[in-house]
């Protein structure tokens, strides 16, 4: 059900933006309230989507995948990945798209969640080339907190769920 929902938002984002008339200037937000979950991963790569809200009254609708050395790796950097966000206003439609920077970031633990509680983590990541419609070679930050919820089924600790909440600051 979430995943339909987050995939008919981002078509719904591709058509507006597909259909935006005139060009106008960077989205006026540079500061998003991100919230999402994580729909596909292995033990060295996440992908995320979610919805925001801009600082500047902009909604948002976003994905990203971020590559990372192995959960509980000394310290686990950021590796890589990529950030795409569509956004609205009452009137203005724009886009934002951006590369994590090699070792520009970290995922660190900040609950590891003994006895199968849910675990808590902190993810930081630069993001390089950072563009809109209408400007290039922008740049960023991303940090969220990653939360796995987790259960026992059988004495084996199971993730059922992941969440990130926290925020992108961006510039033109």
């Amino acid at each position: 059900m979430q995943t339909r929902m987050l995939a008919s938002l981002f078509a719904v984002a591709a058509v507006m933006l597909s259909t935006t008339a005139a060009a106008s200037a960077a989205p006026t937000s540079t500061r998003f309230t991100i919230v999402g979950y994580e729909y596909a991963f292995t033990s060295t790569v996440g992908s995320f989507a979610g919805t925001g809200g801009g600082n500047a009254g902009e909604t948002a609708v976003w994905n990203a995948t971020v590559e990372h050395d192995r959960l509980g790796s000394t310290p686990t950097y950021v590796n890589g990945g990529s950030f795409a966000m569509a956004t609205a206003s009452s009137s203005h439609l724009d886009y934002v798209t951006g590369t994590f920077a090699y070792h520009g970031g970290t995922i660190t633990v900040l609950d590891p969640g003994t006895g199968c509680r849910n675990q808590q983590y902190l993810v930081t990541g630069s993001l390089q080339g950072v563009a809109t419609s209408t400007t290039s070679s922008g740049s960023g930050s991303f940090s969220v907190t990653l939360t796995h919820y987790r259960y026992s089924l059988f004495g084996i600790c199971i993730i059922y769920k992941a969440r990130v909440a926290g925020m992108v600051a961006l510039s033109y």
